[in-house]
């Protein structure tokens, strides 16, 4: 896990927590999973495309 996923998920405190990145990997969800109590989506977006339709309705879904 790198400092970069630690550092805001900290602060999330618990709290829903989602991060959009491109480079999310299974050790990514596996720590958040084993470090953080309250829900949590992360979600990868493909690097070549940016944020797409798809992802807008994933991350629009996951927040209702």
């Amino acid at each position: 896990m790198t400092g970069s996923m630690q550092c805001p998920l900290f602060r999330a405190a618990g709290r829903p927590f989602v991060r959009v990145d491109d480079e999310i990997t299974d050790a990514d969800r596996a720590w958040v999973a084993a470090h953080h109590s309250g829900g949590a989506l992360l979600h990868r977006v493909d690097p070549k495309v940016g944020l797409a339709d798809v992802d807008y309705q994933v991350l629009s879904s996951w927040l209702r």
